[in-house]
């Protein structure tokens, strides 16, 4: 069974990501709560079935502030995916807090003490 995704999952994925992206640029009230907050989506994955999306995010804010702008704005995100999104099912969102970069800078600092 091939595990790539489909052309329509793709579209869908880089659908959300332009969204979200668009959301976090434009939709700038979250700075009132959060001054300092800097947002960059490394990646979208969506299930086969397009019924769950996980937005991968690096951020600059502890994780308790983190899920309280979860709390706060997810919802804002999800119904802007569903009033633009052309598709049977509107995927249910979550943002996700992306390790690979927090490990990537791991594994370059132990290179750098060699």
């Amino acid at each position: 069974m091939d595990n790539k995704p489909s052309f329509r999952t793709k579209k869908i994925a880089l659908s959300i990501k332009r969204l979200v992206s668009e959301y976090l640029v434009t939709h700038r009230d979250y700075l009132s709560k959060f001054p300092t907050v800097r947002f960059e989506i490394t990646d979208v994955k969506v299930s086969k079935d397009l019924r769950f999306a996980k937005i991968f995010l690096i951020h600059n804010i502890t994780n308790e502030e983190f899920k309280e702008f979860s709390k706060l704005y997810l919802r804002d995100i999800q119904s802007l995916i569903a009033r633009t999104l052309t598709s049977k099912y509107t995927p249910k969102v979550s943002l996700i807090f992306d390790q690979s970069f927090q490990e990537s800078l791991k594994v370059q600092s132990l290179l750098d003490n060699l």
